[in-house]
């Protein structure tokens, strides 16, 4: 049986985020065809190493987990040599501006300045693992493919360029800034192939890469159905409300914006039953809000999670950096009618193509269209009936498998 590996910064059931959950459900359903390992760091939650996973080898649901411990942090070396670097970032962002940057790229595929900075900036990056590094360089023959998850972290950056000729990139890419940095080109345009999850996200990359970007396809991902706990027992454990606006991830300023405050001012507005719960890993700088207008149940199983989901009476999502989205999807398996935010491509794209969720444009917008969803039966009806059959011609298990496995076959 073949051997791949996956590369990813963070794994394991019990770590919250999109990104680790997506390669979580990617490598337990390729067990089947591969022998699957996960090359990863001991994190088990950013900036709390008393919460780490221990070193070394482990087994969890038929993938081999190998688990390399992250160097000592250096977060002052870190910011010099990001600082140093960002005159390089900013030409490039403001080529992307002009609409210069993929022609530029194209032309001149190697970019040098500010390059050297981004190299020592990343090898001082908290949770760089040289000796992942080492492993792969010392191991790279007995894989036949290594899959890299995330494409700002060290480990991607430095690792497809071990062996580009058997990796495979799945960027989970969206507008922000590290995506300008000039480290970037050698990932995007040697690796063998680019596995996107949308097209708005491939569209994206095209513009910013040019002709010099690696073939690409839409592989996607898919979300995990699991059988939901009881909803009298989840119920009472949590407080929650019979009407409740849900949001879940984790529970960090970048992720939820101003989607407290605003919807407490929703709140003030409209008035309402309606609580906003939130699932999912607290990060410290999020403070809680006065009252019971916001739950915030912190982490919970896969059970819980999924009767909760199925309850909602809206979903939201206000994060403008998406490269997918299974906060999105879920909604539309669940036929829960979702409310996203409308700067990020990829969530229009959903709207537009399902007809399942609206998107909203600025913070009033947001109010009124969250208003609209809460008071109004027949739109909901009309939302949440074509859910379904989208996330099933384009997000289903059976059909992600098959493109991946196609995209292993032919390296």
């Amino acid at each position: 049986m073949k051997k791949i590996a996956f590369i990813i910064i963070r794994y394991g059931r019990e770590v919250n985020g999109g990104a680790e959950a997506h390669c979580r459900m990617l490598a337990e359903r390729l067990t089947p065809y591969y022998d699957v390992e996960v090359l990863t760091t001991t994190t088990r939650v950013f900036n709390d190493p008393a919460q780490d996973f221990e070193e070394g080898t482990s087994v969890e649901n038929g993938v081999r987990i190998r688990r390399f411990k992250p160097h000592p942090v250096d977060g002052e070396r870190y910011l010099t040599y990001y600082r140093h670097g960002k005159w390089a970032r900013r030409i490039r962002i403001r080529l992307d501006k002009l609409g210069l940057l993929g022609v530029f790229t194209t032309l001149h595929p190697t970019w040098k300045f500010g390059l050297e900075a981004e190299r020592r900036m990343f090898e001082a990056q908290p949770d760089h693992t040289p000796q992942m590094m080492e492993f792969i360089r010392d191991h790279r023959e007995e894989y036949h493919a290594f899959l890299f998850m995330n494409f700002y972290f060290s480990q991607t950056v430095f690792g497809t360029q071990i062996a580009p000729e058997k990796s495979i990139l799945i960027p989970l890419a969206h507008p922000d800034k590290p995506l300008y940095f000039a480290s970037n080109i050698p990932m995007f345009t040697l690796i063998r192939h680019i596995a996107f999850n949308t097209r708005a996200e491939e569209r994206m990359c095209r513009r910013i890469f040019g002709r010099a970007m690696a073939p690409g396809s839409i592989v996607g991902c898919g979300i995990e159905e699991v059988e939901a706990a009881d909803w009298t027992t989840v119920r009472e454990r949590y407080g929650l409300p019979e009407r409740y606006v849900l949001y879940l991830g984790r529970v960090t300023r970048q992720k939820i914006g101003r989607i407290i405050p605003e919807f407490l001012r929703y709140k003030r507005r409209y008035g309402g039953t309606a609580r906003l719960v939130m699932i999912g890993g607290i990060d410290p700088e999020v403070e809680r809000p006065a009252g019971d207008e916001v739950i915030m149940t912190g982490f919970v199983d896969d059970a819980e999670k999924s009767a909760i989901v199925r309850h909602a009476t809206v979903m939201v999502n206000p994060s403008a950096q998406e490269s997918l989205s299974l906060l999105m999807l879920e909604a539309m398996q669940n036929r829960i009618p979702a409310l996203v935010n409308g700067r990020s491509e990829v969530m229009k794209d959903h709207c537009r193509l399902s007809g399942a969720a609206l998107w909203y444009d600025s913070w009033r917008d947001f109010r009124h269209k969250l208003h609209r969803l809460l008071d109004d039966d027949a739109l909901r009806q009309r939302l949440t009936a074509r859910g379904p059959a989208y996330v099933e011609a384009n997000y289903s298990w059976a059909v992600i498998i098959s493109r991946l496995r196609e995209l292993i076959e032919r390296l």
